[in-house]
């Protein structure tokens, strides 16, 4: 029976795939951007006019409505202005303005979009009393509010609106106006007669080269308390970057991004160390803020190119506010907007990875692994009296226990069997040593990365708005054949300035991916033997008539040449032939994501310095993975062999019906959302004459997390035709299964899971802070936030816990005795304490349960207890303490931070055993402590410049020791700190500790370890051979030494910038050390091994003073041999130091004059060549890269790839 299915058919190109989305969400994204481009019309739009005898406020009244500029005048300037008579057709403002102009004893100018009309030369300023209104600008042109306007002499004074404009009414015309604010260097301007005003003003900010951005609030650095450290947005462009993540790397004193080494993850922050046991549930990332609000995007997820500036916070002062969801830190994300007239930039980069290098893995040639393969199957034929007696154990058609073998068994069976002789066997031994088959798969499976990446962002600002709207294209093929991605970004943020007391932000950030990904285990470059082959010397393809690989979907194992042969000769069986090139384009599984992040942000000033701001985002995410394997594929031919029964009497052969007659179709769907909805009042005054300054907020803040159910449907008997499949029992095939004849015994079906869950929850939180600041030298801060969640105890003393920091600073520099010391530019000292916390999404203060059904009685149901309650469940508690310097020397040409820190993680959530009688042996409750110290370092400098040629250095470093204060679960095993030391530590320890066993030495080819009074683990009789029986596994934890951390436990890198008129040279290198790591070890438990050191260890013929694998362990003791192995690998003897250097990135660039790009209609243009990841030294040696290594285990993975990428910026 077959029924139709309302799916998509896989296999589906980008642009089908993009057509299927729902067609309102396309159109209403599509007005949207729509909408947001139209502001830009008025920008670019060209003037048309015809008066006669009009005055002139008329005139410029439609010359500004058609260009969307605003005009600065007085009614008592225009008083005596002259009728205008004017006629032009699509001209430029200027233009128009010049013959508007050109018969008035008037003058303009055009600032920010704004016609300032003002008195014409000559005028005679006299002594008289004017009316006065003018715009305070920064030295970027645009508005600054909030700044303190004064009549020299007198005490008038006015405050700067949003749109940074004042007014004075019986000004005298050759008075002074002075300008001053705490960001800002006070300046005087002379009246000498104008009506109207423009007046730039140094921002103070910007010459102490930052701004804070907490998120909540944009605060002067000067008045700020806390650690923080800022990425500009010059220093975010130096290089092309990946993603957002390389721009940061290497910036930030204690920010480290921790590699998956598989590389099968994105990198992920670690700020200051950890501060929880639970990195799983938990989590140890910083949080992430764009424009003021968290959001659950991740770091390489963002767009580089829409973002202005990088704040990390790293302290109690600046992360409490947040709540519990900072207590790691945060980095906020300033993105960008327009400013003055319409600007376009075009981005566009190329990347190309080179393959990895496979020297790298340490492997044994071909040749070798031969010799040593034949070791092994000869020391195995050895045991048994005969051929068939000893492949026997390898199993054969019927025989539940079927086991692979290698084809080089198979050809020594073949040649002990008759069936070759040994000329045959020879030539094809010889022939294998040729062979290479990682070589092949590098050759015709890896390839060069290839990426392109587009973006074009289109920005721009009038009086009355500011747009900015990026769109962003991405396209990648992946080392491995078959394998890409695409990714199409939107970005559009516009504001509008709706009267001068209201302003309102709107805006939409839109990713669409799909992706293209191999099936996993035709993506390992050793699924076959290494002298197998996937093409002959012609390229074409070697079928392989079997594979130690099974198909996954059934609990099927695997076959060996005997079964395969076997099988061949059955017509009802499918071939079971193998080649990889053809495997990977089977069940390729196309991975389609949406995610959208929708904002609004309205401002309101309410009275003087007192202003009301509300804000609200929105995120979904919805991703849809649909994979489909043909029924010719290898593991739908395998399943439905595995489930196939034959009699041999008959010749009959049974299938599961309509299983083997069509595909197999995989399905899911999942989604989740969250929304934000902040209300807070600010409030910015400044008193006595500028000698204080007040700077407050409070709010409260709403969120909601909800996770759905995830919706999975697994079809078999599927026909991407006709959309239909099988209809199967699959409770019996996943719980019964059917008689297979290969394996001898019933076979089952795998089925997909059917649990379903949804996770919905809720926050609220209220939060407040505030800073005052005494004659711009002494600082006070503090803030105070209370959370409450759904996740909390049942006791309202645990629901609200409050979370607070206080802060104190001395703008040293700005004292009176420091006057004279000249070549101090600027000197902070600052100091902050706080209470931060965390919060498990995992645990909860209820008894929690499943309802299921009994597999025998379907009738009944029962509920599974699976979590016990906890109604003291409260937050991880973070106090924090830091001391912090900041200056800046000479003339500001050499400026950088110093800070000290003392971060106690409390109340950790960590496993305890419980007593038994509460029903559950071991529980997670708040019961751990954590303590991190550190020092953090920040130096920059732009130490030479004359001009053409300019030399500029950052260096960073940071030094952080975390180590475990509590734990109340002391383990009595000392294997469980030696495997898995993110788990199981002691108190007073170093958190991720390296620990090992104490190295005795090693006799005849067999290490041995000491237990914890020193008594070796192995026995040797007067030969020097062990005793089997003395043999013992070493259990005690105290036998274990504590080497060191496997965390790095300091960090750092070093820019470097080389310019020469238009071109610039970049070096970063990054570096890490203070930890250590296993070394490369043979397992001797097994003969599966491949490492270059198997022609180096112990045998009687090289009777050396390295080791023995367990081909050459005498038979007494293979019982014990994983014992053996184990203790000897993570010995004190096998640890290495960590430390690295990396030249991460080099990279030169050209900007193309601005003579010759003016010529050729662009503001600017710049092309970049790079390299990344070029060098590197290893304290560990032996080409083992750090970053991609497996430090506990002492593993290696594939090194980073080479990358060379070309770039070029274009703005018009």
């Amino acid at each position: 029976m077959k029924f139709n299915l309302q799916q998509k058919k896989p296999y589906k190109s980008l642009g089908k795939k993009i057509s299927k989305f729902n067609f309102s969400a396309n159109l209403w994204l599509f007005s949207t951007l729509l909408i947001l481009l139209c502001s830009f019309t008025g920008q670019a739009q060209n003037i048309t006019i015809n008066f006669k005898d009009a005055s002139l406020e008329t005139v410029l009244k439609e010359v500004a409505r058609q260009a969307d500029y605003e005009v600065f005048y007085t009614q008592k300037l225009l008083k005596d202005s002259k009728s205008v008579t004017v006629n032009v057709k699509n001209s430029s403002v200027k233009e128009a303005l010049n013959q508007i102009f050109k018969s008035q004893n008037l003058k303009y100018t055009i600032t920010n979009q704004t016609i300032v009309v003002t008195a014409g030369k000559g005028e005679d300023v006299g002594n008289g009393q004017i009316d006065i209104r003018g715009k305070v600008l920064n030295n970027k042109n645009e508005p600054f509010p909030g700044v303190t306007v004064t009549i020299s002499g007198t005490n008038r004074t006015s405050i700067t609106d949003f749109d940074g404009s004042f007014s004075f009414d019986n000004a005298p015309s050759n008075g002074i106006i002075e300008c001053s604010g705490l960001t800002i260097e006070k300046k005087s301007f002379a009246i000498n007669g104008r009506n109207i005003l423009s007046l730039i003003v140094e921002d103070k900010i910007s010459a102490m080269k930052e701004v804070v951005v907490t998120g909540y609030q944009t605060i002067a650095r000067s008045n700020f308390t806390g650690a923080i450290a800022k990425i500009d947005e010059k220093t975010l462009n130096e290089n092309i970057n990946t993603n957002l993540m390389t721009a940061i790397e290497g910036r930030v004193a204690g920010l480290m991004f921790q590699k998956n080494p598989t590389g099968a993850a994105a990198d992920k922050p670690i700020l200051r160390g950890m501060g929880t046991f639970s990195s799983d549930q938990v989590g140890y990332s910083p949080l992430i803020v764009i424009d003021g609000l968290p959001t659950d995007l991740t770091l390489d997820e963002i767009n580089p190119y829409d973002i202005e500036s990088v704040d990390v916070l790293k302290d109690a002062a600046a992360a409490s506010i947040y709540g519990s969801r900072a207590a790691n830190g945060i980095i906020v994300l300033t993105t960008k907007k327009g400013n003055g007239r319409l600007k376009v930039s075009i981005n566009s980069d190329f990347f190309v990875s080179t393959k990895p290098n496979i020297r790298d893995m340490n492997y044994a040639s071909t040749s070798d692994l031969i010799d040593f393969e034949q070791s092994v199957y000869n020391r195995e034929r050895a045991r048994f009296s005969d051929t068939a007696t000893m492949f026997s154990n390898y199993g054969d058609i019927g025989n539940s226990s079927i086991k692979y073998y290698s084809p080089l068994y198979q050809l020594n069976r073949d040649l002990e069997e008759g069936k070759i002789n040994n000329a045959d066997y020879n030539s094809t031994v010889a022939q294998w040593r040729k062979n290479d088959y990682i070589k092949d798969y590098s050759d015709n499976v890896w390839q060069n990365e290839l990426r392109q990446r587009y973006n074009i962002a289109f920005s721009g600002s009038t009086s009355k708005q500011n747009t900015y709207v990026s769109l962003n294209y991405d396209e990648s093929k992946g080392r491995v054949k078959y394998n890409s991605s695409r990714a199409f970004n939107l970005y559009a943020k516009s504001s509008f300035q709706v009267n001068n007391w209201l302003n309102a932000t709107f805006g939409v950030n839109g990713t669409y991916s799909n992706d293209d990904v191999t099936d996993p285990d035709w993506g390992k470059y050793d699924i076959q033997k290494r002298y197998e082959r996937i093409t002959d010397d012609n390229g074409n393809l070697v079928i392989s008539p079997f594979v130690g690989t099974g198909d996954g979907f059934t609990s099927s194992g695997t076959i060996n040449p005997i079964v395969a042969r076997k099988l061949a000769g059955l017509s009802g069986f499918k071939s079971m032939n193998f080649n990889v090139l053809n495997a990977l384009q089977e069940g390729i599984e196309n991975q389609n994501s949406l995610s959208l992040r929708t904002f609004a942000n309205i401002k309101a000033k309410l009275w003087r310095g007192l202003s009301f701001n509300t804000q609200f985002q929105y995120e979904v995410r919805r991703n849809d993975n649909d994979q489909y394997y043909d029924i010719n594929s290898y593991k739908m031919r395998y399943a439905i062999n595995a489930l196939t029964g034959y009699n041999p009497t008959t010749n009959a052969y049974t299938y599961v019906e309509g299983f083997s007659t069509g595909g197999r179709y995989e399905q899911s769907s999942s989604q989740a959302s969250n929304y934000s909805f902040r209300n807070q009042l600010d409030f910015n005054q400044e008193f006595g004459d500028g000698k204080h300054s007040v700077s407050a907020l409070a709010g409260f803040e709403m969120r909601e997390t909800f996770l759905p159910r995830t919706i999975e449907q697994l079809r078999y008997g599927y026909d991407p035709v006709t959309i239909s499949s099988a209809v199967l029992n699959n409770l019996a095939l996943s719980q019964t299964g059917v008689p297979s004849y290969i394996f001898g015994s019933n076979r089952t079906l795998a089925t997909v899971s059917r649990t379903q869950k949804e996770i919905l929850h809720r926050y609220f939180s209220v939060f407040s802070t505030a800073s005052y600041t005494y004659l711009s030298k002494y600082n006070i801060t503090g803030s105070y936030r209370v959370d409450r969640a759904d996740l909390f105890g049942v006791d309202p003393k645990y629901k609200n816990r409050p979370l607070w920091s206080a802060g104190l600073g001395w703008n040293v520099s700005n004292e009176d005795f420091m006057k004279e010391v000249k070549w101090v530019s600027m000197l902070k000292l600052r100091t902050t304490y706080g209470i931060n916390g965390n919060i498990d999404q995992s645990t909860t203060p209820y008894i929690t349960a499943t309802r299921r059904n009994d597999n025998l009685y379907q009738s009944l149901q029962y509920t599974n207890i699976t979590a016990q309650p906890n109604p003291m469940l409260r937050w991880e508690k973070t106090q924090s303490t830091n001391l912090g310097i900041d200056y800046s020397l000479f003339g500001n040409k050499l400026n950088g931070s110093i800070d000290l820190y003392h971060k106690y993680s409390s109340d950790l959530l960590a496993t305890t055993d419980l007593d038994p009688t509460v029903g559950a042996l071991t529980r997670r409750i708040n019961a751990g402590a954590l303590l991190n110290k550190g020092v953090e370092f920040s130096v920059g400098s732009e130490w030479y410049n004359n001009g053409n040629f300019r030399i500029g250095s950052n260096l960073v470093w940071a030094f952080n020791k975390t180590t475990v204060e509590k734990v109340t679960r002391a383990q009595s095993v000392a294997s469980v700190y030696v495997s898995s030391p993110i788990d199981y530590f002691s108190e007073n320890e170093i958190y991720n500790s390296l620990y090992a066993y104490k190295y005795g030495g090693t006799i005849n080819g067999y290490p041995y370890v000491l237990d914890e009074n020193g008594n070796p683990s192995i026995t040797f009789d007067a030969n020097g051979n062990p005793i089997s029986t003395s043999i013992k596994t070493i259990t005690n934890p105290k036998a274990l030494v504590n080497k060191g951390s496997l965390t790095p436990t300091y960090t750092g890198s070093l820019s470097q910038r080389f310019s020469y008129r238009q071109f610039d040279l970049n070096f970063l290198f990054v570096f890490s050390g203070g930890n250590v790591m296993r070394k490369e070890t043979i397992d001797m438990s097994t003969d599966a091994v491949n490492l270059a050191g198997i022609t180096e260890r112990y045998t009687t013929a090289q009777p050396n003073g390295n080791t023995r694998l367990y081909v050459d362990l005498d038979e007494s003791v293979r019982t014990y041999a994983a014992t053996i192995s184990s203790q000897w690998r993570n010995s004190d003897a096998n640890v290495v130091d960590g430390d690295y250097i990396k030249l991460r990135n080099v990279s030169l660039g050209y900007n193309l004059p601005k003579s010759f790009a003016n010529k050729i209609k662009m503001a600017s243009a710049k092309f970049t060549f790079q390299m990344n990841n070029i060098w590197y030294w290893s304290a560990a040696g032996n080409r083992i890269d750090p970053e991609v290594y497996s430090a506990n285990s002492g593993t290696r993975n594939l090194p980073l790839p080479k990358t060379y990428l070309f770039g070029f910026n274009l703005t018009l």
